[in-house]
């Protein structure tokens, strides 16, 4: 945040406020929206051209960590929650150094456990259930699940695009499982774990988000940080008119 703005919290606050405060949001919110605009346009083709060759890639998926914050309407709600997160830490802690570093501090956490913890359940996701058998087994991924368990991950072309969450293995009575258990894995001959894997039915679980989901979550993502921000706006007017009637 501004040091700018920091330093001119009092003064706005004491002086139509409202209209302050929303100008200066309404700045960030446009500025954002700018740049996301512009590096829609920029990235396109290049998010086209993006390799989606496997279906668990979440590197240039549009629903994943890179893409999704930086396109489409999600910065505009980016930009409010950090105005508002801003002037919050101005009018609690009052001293510019401190505000801006747990402003920093505290907008770089959420970013980064939003995507992780939030945002793959804004909208309940999808699943699938995929037989492992021996046309897919042996062009599978191996990826290390809870306890160190080790997952078959298929490939399916038919969810390009989408963003996979989670899998899980299980077998034909519903139970989790772990090829570390099966002994014909555990040595240096591959065609005989992918010959015994395929002859116990096992199915992979797959958790996902499908990519046509995409501006449905923008929306909602973007709905909630709008919200905070005006939760957070409304605790500075309170917070500051308080502090002004108790003197």
């Amino acid at each position: 945040m501004p040091t700018r703005v920091l330093r001119r919290i009092g003064v706005a606050l004491r002086d139509e406020p409202a209209a302050e405060l929303g100008l200066g949001a309404l700045t960030a919110m446009a500025t954002a929206g700018l740049f996301s605009l512009l590096l829609t346009w920029w990235s396109g083709p290049v998010d086209a051209a993006a390799p989606f060759a496997k279906s668990n890639s979440i590197t240039f998926l549009r629903l994943g960590f890179l893409l999704f914050p930086t396109r489409g309407i999600t910065p505009l709600g980016y930009a409010a929650f950090a105005f508002a997160l801003g002037v919050t830490a101005g009018v609690l802690l009052r001293r510019t150094v401190p505000a801006m570093a747990a402003t920093l501090a505290t907008f770089l956490f959420i970013q980064i456990a939003w995507p992780i913890w939030v945002r793959p359940h804004l909208i309940p996701p999808a699943h699938a259930f995929v037989a492992l058998t021996a046309a897919n087994i042996p062009d599978a991924d191996l990826a290390v699940g809870p306890g160190g368990s080790t997952i078959i991950v298929p490939h399916l072309p038919s969810m390009t695009g989408d963003w996979i969450i989670s899998t899980q293995n299980i077998d034909p009575a519903g139970h989790p499982f772990n090829v570390n258990n099966v002994s014909a894995c555990q040595g240096n001959t591959p065609q005989a774990c992918n010959n015994t894997l395929s002859n116990l039915h096992l199915r992979a679980v797959i958790t996902y988000q499908p990519a046509g989901r995409f501006w449905a979550l923008q929306w909602i993502e973007t709905g909630v940080f709008l919200a905070a921000a005006l939760v957070l706006a409304g605790f500075c007017f309170w917070s500051i008119r308080r502090r002004h009637l108790s003197r």
